[in-house]
């Protein structure tokens, strides 16, 4: 006696599950990189605004299984000499220094990312968990 299982429809439904879930974790990826975004220009300092206007999210899905978000800043001014100087790595590594606005100050993206990574993680999760109806 034998017998034979056409397992087709069931290891497609898989593929589709897969990629929904993978969707929604890009989604919800994207959703905590924006919110980090928005913290860590509120704790930004702040003379022209330069440095704010310069951040940038990208959001980039390696082999359909690793998702990575980089929030950065890169604003630059010429010195003297002709060198591009990086015053946004500056301005969030050195420590010592009087921010023009209240409130502000350097490592204003490692400071966010540190005391909300919980709640990060919980964004992706329930958009994943939104998305498989969990």
């Amino acid at each position: 006696m034998s017998m034979e299982i056409n397992a087709s429809a069931f290891l497609k439904q898989l593929d589709l599950l897969n990629e929904r879930a993978v969707a929604a974790a890009e989604r919800g990826v994207k959703k905590a990189a924006e919110e980090l975004g928005n913290e860590s220009d509120r704790l930004a300092p702040k003379k022209k605004g330069a440095l704010r206007q310069s951040q940038r999210i990208d959001v980039e899905t390696k082999s359909g299984l690793r998702i990575t978000a980089t929030v950065s800043y890169s604003a630059t001014r010429p010195m003297k000499s002709g060198y591009q100087f990086n015053y946004a790595l500056y301005l969030h590594e050195v420590a010592d220094f009087d921010p023009t606005t209240p409130g502000t100050g350097p490592k204003f993206l490692e400071r966010p990312l540190k005391a909300r990574s919980r709640r990060f993680l919980k964004i992706i999760a329930d958009e994943v968990k939104r998305e498989m109806h969990m």
